[in-house]
């Protein structure tokens, strides 16, 4: 069973679990996976699949095959309706074409509406025999209680920031790439990974994602910084219009600006994690006093607590310039 989960990193409480069900013909017909996007739900998902049918390994693990079904959100919809779920339900009392069961995987089953998943209580509590379910979340806890009740909850591991970066660069050679020509970038990707895999690897693999234009954003926003007007630093994050991700990989970079600037000013033997030389470090400390700078540092803290919350880009947009104006209006010249 263990070769099914190849490429499945870590987890191996949860695949000794999964194994050992397999093995005695025990395994639930209903299971929630729960973690972030990228931590490998849906690759443990079809790898369970395979392990109960194992004949058809190559055609589960490649989701090629008829009685291995996915329901997820349709085009840009952001919940997944009753009509679906009475569709998979009609689906699972006809025979499988090919395997010994039929599997319904349903990714980001979170946003199932309570109507969907009250449509789901009696066939995840009595299934039709040969017929499983999985259930994909990013948080177990946003399905109503009833749902959570008829299946086992099992929770994929989350990485460290060392774990992280040694996977990827094993699977990604943009990820060694960037590692190598720009560690902070490379770190930051990591970092702003929440360990998940998958999502260090889009962050990556995704040319806007730790790009030129977020170093160069961070200059531009240091000068408005430095200028102290409420509604420059608004516009600045009215106009970048980045996604929660990207705003991660801003505030990791801000704060590397900071600690850089922080060492120049206290005269500290500095090797720029941000800026490209000394020379410049210093040329943009000398514009914000100490406290200021502190300010700031406390500022980046507060945005990434934030965004740990799902808000959306304009609150999150205008609570972000507020804090930041507040964090220079008393003092924005040099010391």
């Amino acid at each position: 069973m263990s070769d099914f989960f190849g490429t499945l990193y870590g987890n191996d409480a949860l695949k000794a679990y999964l194994t050992d069900k397999i093995s005695a013909s025990s395994l639930p017909h209903a299971l929630i996976f729960e973690g972030p996007d990228g931590s490998g739900k849906y690759t443990a998902a079809l790898a369970l699949s395979a392990g109960l049918n194992p004949m058809y390994k190559d055609k589960i693990l490649r989701n090629i095959s008829p009685d291995v079904v996915t329901l997820k959100p349709e085009n840009d919809k952001t919940s997944i309706g009753v009509s679906a779920v009475r569709e998979i339900k009609r689906n699972a009392f006809i025979r499988p074409q090919e395997l010994t069961n039929r599997v319904f995987i349903i990714r980001k089953a979170h946003l199932l509406t309570a109507e969907a998943q009250n449509a789901l209580l009696k066939i995840l509590e009595e299934p039709p025999p040969g017929v499983y379910f999985f259930l994909l979340a990013e948080n177990s806890s946003l399905l109503l209680s009833t749902v959570v009740s008829r299946a086992p909850v099992l929770k994929m591991s989350v990485f460290s920031d060392s774990e992280i970066a040694g996977i990827i660069v094993g699977l990604s050679e943009n990820a060694a790439r960037l590692r190598d020509h720009s560690p902070e970038s490379f770190a930051a990707a990591v970092k702003c990974s929440g360990g998940s895999i998958g999502k260090a690897l889009e962050l990556i693999e995704e040319p806007d994602s730790v790009s030129a234009r977020i170093k160069a954003d961070v200059l531009s926003f240091l000068d408005i910084l430095s200028e102290g007007k409420n509604d420059g630093i608004l516009f600045f994050f009215i106009r970048s219009a980045y996604k929660r991700d990207q705003f991660l990989i801003f505030a990791s970079e801000l704060s590397a600006s900071v600690r850089d600037m922080l060492k120049a000013k206290y005269g500290e033997t500095l090797k720029p994690l941000f800026f490209t030389d000394v020379e410049t470090a210093e040329e943009y400390s000398a514009r914000f006093a100490k406290n200021i700078l502190l300010n700031i540092h406390f500022a980046v803290e507060k945005i990434t607590e934030t965004l740990t919350y799902n808000v959306s880009t304009d609150t999150f947009s205008i609570a972000a310039a507020d804090l930041f104006y507040r964090a220079v209006r008393r003092s924005v010249r040099k010391n």
